[in-house]
């Protein structure tokens, strides 16, 4: 059984319906809840992998999760950074964040062509549906990134540090139902989230799986183009 270390920044951004796709391809989850006052270690500690999900902008474990972050990276532990953990992963290695104040809901992404070969996001379709919900934006990568894909505004949203670490800016995890229970969302935006959520869920599965695949030692070589 592969086993990966979660970070849960805060009690309402959990993996959500994320945790079953894992489960089904196979990995185990160790999750460990820095709200509730548990430490975060130094390095994944024989997991492997690292998953880092949202909630943990200003935190008092930030410059924690920013160091298990880099040492992951160093390790080569595949890791998945979710929301304000793909800001932390970016600005560990040089990136660069800014306050930002624009409308949350559902953004459709467009995959760049470094994204063909990626062994996460090289299969994926050309577009993905997220949901867009954050204060802050990536605005610079550092130079060891590689950008998967982008809004038509250009926002940084999907990335790669080196080869096995990869930043998500926005959200994929979470049901309508649960987006309606933050209560971040204006009628509008929960309407198009009900809308777009079956290409959500039929796009990113498979992408966490993948993913969860590359954790247990698969490094099947992908072809250039999408089929």
């Amino acid at each position: 059984m592969t086993t990966a270390l979660v970070i849960e920044n805060d009690p309402q951004q959990g993996l959500g319906r994320a945790a079953a796709w894992l489960a089904e391809a196979g990995m185990e989850l160790d999750t460990v809840r820095p709200h509730l006052g548990e430490a975060v270690p130094n390095s994944p500690g024989g997991h492997e992998a690292l998953i880092a999900l949202g909630g943990g902008r200003g935190k008092d474990w930030s410059d924690d999760l920013a160091g298990l972050l880099a040492t992951a990276v160093a390790d080569q532990t595949p890791t998945l950074a979710i929301c304000s953990s793909a800001r932390i992963l970016a600005t560990a290695f040089g990136g660069r964040v800014e306050d930002r104040d624009e409308p949350f809901g559902p953004r459709m992404l467009a995959k760049r062509d470094a994204a063909g070969r990626d062994l996460v996001f090289g299969p994926a379709p050309m577009t993905i549906d997220v949901i867009r919900w954050r204060r802050q934006e990536l605005v610079e990568l550092p130079e060891e990134a590689t950008l998967l894909a982008s809004s038509p505004q250009g926002a940084l949203e999907i990335f790669r540090i080196r080869e096995n670490a990869w930043g998500v800016q926005s959200h994929f995890e979470f049901t309508p139902e649960q987006l309606a229970g933050f209560g971040a969302f204006d009628d509008a935006a929960l309407a198009k989230a009900a809308e777009v959520d079956e290409h959500i869920v039929f796009t990113w599965k498979p992408i966490l799986q993948r993913f969860a695949k590359v954790a247990a030692g698969e490094k099947k070589a992908l072809p250039l183009l999408d089929a």
